[in-house]
């Protein structure tokens, strides 16, 4: 989940005139408290390094091997661990989406879903 950050912004908004037009002391302008929410995204770290291992963190990519999206995720993965829900395939689905799916199958499976670049990245 996407850390929110609260941000007020002060936005000044000039007061209307309604004054003669001789007035010489305009009036001040009036200063107003407009809430902004900004969304930090989440440090995924590891899976982050993770695409970039497996696909050069090309998180849309269909390689044409049976492996979808930036962490290569197959069809029975993507399914089994609830992807599904976000896109009928890893690579239609948000790089969020995906690493989401993968946090699940890392805890059903460990890092042996990913063998090849779990080990260069010292994970097992």
């Amino acid at each position: 989940m996407a850390a929110l950050v609260s941000l007020a912004l002060l936005v000044q908004v000039a007061a209307a005139d309604g004054g003669a037009a001789d007035d010489p002391q305009p009036d001040p302008p009036v200063l107003e408290t407009v809430p902004v929410v900004a969304t930090l995204a989440e440090p995924y770290g590891i899976y982050d390094k993770l695409a970039q291992c497996e696909s050069n963190e090309r998180w849309h990519i269909s390689s044409g091997n049976g492996y979808f999206g930036g962490l290569q995720e197959d069809l029975n993965f993507w399914r089994r661990h609830g992807g599904l829900a976000y896109a009928s395939r890893p690579d239609l689905a948000s790089r969020e989406a995906q690493i989401a799916v993968a946090r699940v199958g890392q805890r059903v499976q460990g890092w042996a879903a990913w063998p090849t670049c779990s080990r260069r990245l010292g994970l097992r």
